[in-house]
């Protein structure tokens, strides 16, 4: 990532400690921010920041006009899943600004980063969660979580104890019952423990996530204040009443409105800038990533033409009838192998080869003319390659009655190999 990037990410973060300024109580402390990464699902990234970028647009869209939003954009291995919503005791003024906050801390978790595809913030008012697969109908995940505070109840603890389990218990056992939210209190004497419960829209099982939440918040008293975050809902216990007492409180005033817009202006904006930057750094990194294998690669083609070793794609292919299945010996993690018969009439094994780095073409030559000098009992001889098709291919020997797999596939290649120098990559073959 370049310089640039951070310069984006610099103005978010001054953008953010604007907004915590403002008139209204959006409660905007962050809680947890999780990055997923994950590398099984190959994807366009700058297809993808794309399709990001539309579903925060369109999340920006559906948190001002309801208070949540779900937003499902692209397709195949670039779609994003996205989800956002408020806490309901906030006023909408207030939604609009935690959301704000929300948009801009998210790109820190980098979805145009080859694997990183996943993110999810939560505020003490709100919550965003993108991913790549359909999170909608999950009630527990895998990085669900709980945070309990450092500071500790100095009152009577077991009193304060017993208070957050019988809040915990009311909590669970109403919200389900009101729509997945409910906010309450259990207060005698100088203790007071204030609380709050809610499912996200998208929950299927409202009582199922609570209660999974209530077990493991128990473990924080006498703990002050702690939250328990799990995908489908949200827990939380405070000796502090942090809550609003009405789902939807005063407006913030005139000037309110004013400031909103400004926000929203300056967090799309931000959102736009950082697509830009996101885009620019990634093309810029391809292209000097093709230019580079195709100088090398012209430097290879241009070894092999001259060599013994060399076999024209297209006599391959007719060799083999065109690859056709019938001809299919085998399949291996680093390639497929077929019969083929050359024109003058001698049996041959070609692997297609299937590469996963970008530095095969620096040692694939190196390799093919090395092995082509090795004779052992134990290693198939390679005859050649062909690297100038839309493929790569390897010539061997053909060995008849089905023992060629045990050379290609199994451990007697291993053992023909271990006279090579560690510093080849065997990856290729």
């Amino acid at each position: 990532m370049g310089p640039s990037v951070f310069s984006v990410l610099g103005v978010l973060i001054y953008v953010s400690v604007l907004l915590s300024s403002s008139l209204a109580d959006p409660r905007t402390t962050q809680v947890t921010r999780i990055c997923t990464n994950r590398t099984a699902l190959a994807a366009n990234r700058v297809t993808f920041v794309a399709n990001f970028v539309a579903a925060m647009d369109g999340l920006t869209r559906q948190l001002f006009a309801q208070g949540y939003g779900s937003v499902v954009t692209g397709s195949g291995s670039n779609m994003v899943y996205a989800f956002g919503e408020c806490m309901r005791d906030l006023s909408q003024t207030d939604c609009d600004l935690c959301f704000a906050q929300c948009k801009i801390q998210i790109p820190r978790c980098f979805p145009f980063q080859l694997g990183t595809r996943a993110g999810r913030i939560l505020y003490d008012g709100c919550c965003l969660r993108y991913d790549d697969y359909n999170f909608f109908n999950e009630s527990l995940g895998p990085v669900d979580s709980t945070i309990c505070a450092t500071e500790q109840f100095s009152g009577n603890t077991t009193v304060f104890e017993d208070y957050v389990t019988e809040l915990g218990k009311n909590l669970t056992l109403e919200a389900p019952k009101k729509d997945g939210f409910f906010v309450g209190s259990v207060t005698g004497g100088n203790t007071s423990v204030y609380g709050l419960a809610q499912c996200w829209k998208f929950t299927n099982d409202c009582r199922k996530c609570l209660n999974d939440s209530f077990s493991r918040i128990a473990s924080c008293p006498p703990r002050r204040e702690g939250r328990a975050i799990n995908a489908g809902c949200y827990l939380r216990y405070s000796t502090e009443k942090f809550y609003y007492n009405n789902t939807v409180t005063a407006a913030a005033g005139r000037n309110t409105g004013r400031r909103l817009a400004i926000i929203v202006a300056t967090t799309s904006s931000a959102f736009a800038l950082l697509l830009i930057v996101a885009v620019a750094g990634i093309v810029r990194r391809k292209v000097s990533e093709k230019r580079r294998e195709r100088r090398l690669l012209g430097l290879l083609a241009n070894t092999v033409n001259k060599s013994k070793l060399n076999f024209s794609y297209e006599t391959l292919e007719k060799a083999t009838n065109y690859f056709d299945c019938s001809n299919k010996l085998g399949q291996g993690g680093s390639g497929s192998v077929y019969k083929g018969i050359l024109p003058n009439g001698k049996p041959i094994a070609i692997k297609r080869l299937v590469f996963n780095t970008r530095q095969w073409v620096e040692h694939f030559f190196n390799e093919v003319n090395l092995i082509n000098g090795i004779h052992h009992k134990n290693l198939v001889g390679l005859l050649g390659c062909s690297i100038t098709g839309p493929e790569s291919l390897l010539v061997y020997e053909y060995i008849p009655n089905l023992s060629l797999l045990d050379h290609l596939f199994g451990c007697s290649l291993i053992l023909g190999f271990l006279a090579l120098p560690s510093s080849l990559t065997l990856e290729a073959f």
